[in-house]
C-alpha cells in the first residue's frame, strides 16, 4: 500500500539524516587531537510475509516466499580506531600513542580514557588535561624513590606529580679519567701538573691537583693534593714501554681524606688501556696530560621533563642527572568499539567494552609513547566527502519515495470525489 511506502521512505529519511550527522561530526573534528572517526552502519527492518513459500509436491514445484520490507534503520555507529598521523610539537609534555591503548585520566570520581596527550602541569604540580583538569594517572612504582633517587610520587596515589624545582642529590665522584701525553723529552725530576673538580659524598665540589714527576726513564710517579692535604695513592708509579705506550697500571686507587664533614672517599684514577693510546702516552713533543673527566655531579633541581617510548617521564635536572619521575598508565580493552564517548576527547568503559587492562606502554599489546608529539585526527577527507555524497543522494531518493507515495494517496482521495 502507498501508506506503507510513505513510512518506508520516512525511515530512509531519518536514517540518512543520521548518517549525515555522523559524517558532519567527523568533518567538524578534522583537526581535533586524537579524534577517532565514526561510521554509521545501516540495517533493514521488519518484513511482512505475504507468502511463506512451499516445498515441491508431486508435479508441482516449490514456491519462493514473498515478503515486503518496512524500511531501514541505523544498526550501529562504530568508531574507527585506526592510527592518526603523529606530528612532532617540540613540547616536552605532549605525548602520542603509537598503536593500541589510551591514556588514563581521573578527577577522583570518574576515570576516563583518551588518545589526546596534550598535558600540562597545574599549580599543585600535577600532570593534567588543561581542558578539564582531569589528572593523568600512572602505573607501577617508578618515581616512588630508591636509596639513590628522590621520591616524586606517593605510594598508593596514582595522580602523577611533577614538582618542578624539586631537588636531587648530586653524585659523588668515583672515577677520574686521564688523557694526553707525558713528553718523552722530560728530564728526571721534571713535573707536569693538572687539576680537576670532583664532588664529595655531600655533593660539595673540591679541587684536586695531580702532579706527574718523572722518576726514571719511562717512569713517572703521580701525587695528588686536595685542600692543601696530600692524598694517599696506592701504587703511584706509572710505566711506559719503549714505544711510548702505557704498560701499567690501567687504574690507580686514591683515598681522599681531610674533607670537612665527610668521611674518606675512594676514587679510581683511569690511566688508560695498556698498549693503546686512549689514555696517557709518552711520546716526543709537548706534554698535554690532563684529567679530562670525572663522573660526579653537584645537587640539582628539576627543570624539564622528557617522555620515552615506555611512557616514562624522565626528569631533567640542572646538574645533568636524568631521573625517572613516573610512568604513564596505558589502558587496553578487549573491545574498543564498546567504549562510550563523553566529549572532551574522552571515552569511558561500558559492559560492551569490558574492564580496562592497565599497565605500561609497550607491554601486553599496548602501544608505545612518542614524547614531544601529538596524534592527529584519523578522519579521511576523501572518504568522508564520498560518504557525504552518498548520504545526500540517499536522503534525496527517499524524498522521492515519500513524494510518490503522497501522490498515490492523493489519487486515491480523488477517486472518492
Amino acid at each position: 500500500m502507498a501508506l506503507t511506502a510513505l513510512f518506508t521512505g520516512a525511515s530512509g529519511l531519518a536514517t540518512f539524516s543520521t548518517d549525515l550527522d555522523v559524517v558532519g561530526n567527523n568533518l567538524a573534528n578534522l583537526n581535533t587531537t586524537g579524534f577517532k572517526a565514526q561510521r554509521a552502519s545501516f540495517r533493514d527492518l521488519v518484513y511482512q510475509t505475504l507468502n511463506a513459500g512451499s516445498v515441491p509436491s508431486g508435479t508441482f514445484g516449490g514456491v519462493n516466499p514473498t515478503q515486503v520490507g518496512f524500511g531501514v534503520g541505523i544498526g550501529s555507529v562504530n568508531t574507527l580506531f585506526q592510527q592518526g598521523t603523529t606530528t612532532p610539537t617540540g613540547r616536552s609534555l605532549d605525548a602520542a600513542l603509537q598503536g593500541t591503548g589510551f591514556f588514563v585520566l581521573s578527577n577522583g570520581q570518574i576515570t576516563t580514557y583518551s588518545r589526546n596527550g596534550s598535558f600540562s602541569v597545574d599549580a599543585a604540580g600535577f600532570l593534567v588535561d588543561p581542558n578539564t583538569g582531569f589528572r593523568v594517572q600512572r602505573t607501577g612504582v617508578v618515581g616512588e624513590g630508591t636509596p639513590s633517587t628522590p621520591a616524586f610520587q606517593t605510594p598508593g596515589v596514582n595522580d602523577i606529580s611533577i614538582p618542578f624545582g624539586a631537588g636531587a642529590a648530586g653524585v659523588p665522584t668515583t672515577t677520574i679519567t686521564f688523557q694526553g701525553n707525558l713528553s718523552a723529552t722530560l728530564a728526571v725530576g721534571d713535573v707536569i701538573s693538572t687539576g680537576i673538580q670532583f664532588y664529595d659524598t655531600q655533593s660539595a665540589p673540591h679541587a684536586v691537583v695531580f702532579t706527574f714527576t718523572k722518576t726514571a726513564v719511562n717512569t713517572f710517579d703521580v701525587s695528588a693534593v686536595v685542600n692543601g692535604v696530600t692524598q694517599t695513592i696506592a701504587s703511584p708509579t706509572i710505566t711506559f714501554d719503549t714505544s711510548g705506550l702505557l704498560v701499567s697500571p690501567a687504574t690507580i686507587s686514591m683515598n681522599v681524606v681531610g674533607l670537612i664533614g665527610v668521611g674518606p672517599q675512594t676514587i679510581t684514577l683511569q690511566m688508560g688501556t695498556p698498549g693503546q693510546t686512549n689514555g696517557l702516552t709518552q711520546f716526543g713533543g709537548g706534554s698535554t696530560a690532563s684529567a679530562v673527566n670525572q663522573d660526579g655531579s653537584a645537587s640539582g633541581t628539576l627543570t624539564d621533563i622528557s617522555i620515552d617510548l615506555q611512557g616514562n617521564l624522565i626528569g631533567l635536572f640542572t646538574n645533568g642527572r636524568k631521573i625517572p619521575v613516573a610512568q604513564l598508565a596505558i589502558a587496553g580493552f578487549n573491545n574498543e568499539d564498546g567504549l562510550l564517548r563523553t566529549g572532551n576527547n574522552y571515552f569511558i568503559s561500558s559492559p560492551a567494552s569490558g574492564e580496562p587492562v592497565v599497565g605500561p606502554a609497550g607491554a601486553g599489546g599496548r602501544g608505545l609513547v612518542q614524547g614531544g608529539a601529538l596524534e592527529g585526527s584519523n578522519v579521511d577527507i576523501a572518504i568522508e566527502f564520498a560518504q557525504l555524497i552518498i548520504a545526500q543522494r540517499g536522503f534525496q531518493v527517499n524524498t522521492r519515495t515519500v513524494s510518490a507515495a503522497n501522490e498515490t494517496l492523493q489519487e486515491l482521495a480523488n477517486i472518492i470525489r
